[in-house]
């Protein structure tokens, strides 16, 4: 039976209710990290029949039950929410952090798009939904090309823009 995006998207609604973990600190931002993370990694033949709208939806869920559980919570807080393609891995990654943090934790410099949509037509145009393959890569086993890939990588990564979408969900008074 050919899988289809309907079936997809219903299962990947079931697993929405996932507990955040909430706190008004800063300094456990690794553990926000770690447990507010969502990544989705959508095959191809998916992918060919998905549209921007139903990464949308699905997406608005999320926030729905993390603004459900931040109004549930004893903290004073909002939540910072943000989106973004991981073209390297072929994932939609989006997270939540609380809203004391002053900005958001990548190491790269970030350019804001207003519109989530920008992030998830990105994902969507891909080639790299099931990550870079691996005739696209090369072996290098001499030490002075190591040497050199490490400092081309090292100057990619300085110069790598990441655009990202962000919003506060707030927390109802």
């Amino acid at each position: 039976m050919t899988p289809n995006k309907t079936d997809f998207f219903n299962d990947l609604s079931n697993q929405i209710s996932e507990p955040l973990y909430l706190t008004d600190k800063t300094d456990e931002v690794d553990e926000e990290i770690n447990s507010n993370h969502f990544i989705l990694s959508v095959p191809a033949d998916i992918i060919s029949q998905a549209i921007t709208i139903d990464f949308l939806e699905l997406i608005q869920k999320v926030k729905d039950n993390s603004k459900i559980q931040l109004n549930k919570s004893q903290l004073d807080i909002d939540l910072i929410f943000y989106l973004w393609f991981d073209e390297m891995a072929g994932q939609l990654r989006f997270n939540f952090i609380n809203s004391n943090h002053d900005k958001l934790p990548f190491g790269c410099k970030l350019k804001y798009t207003d519109r989530p949509e920008e992030i998830v037509d990105q994902y969507l145009k891909s080639n790299y939904h099931e990550g870079i393959p691996w005739n696209e890569l090369e072996t290098i086993d001499i030490p002075e090309k190591i040497t050199e890939a490490d400092e081309l990588e090292k100057q990619l990564y300085d110069n790598l823009v990441l655009a990202v979408y962000q919003e506060k969900i707030k927390k109802q008074k």
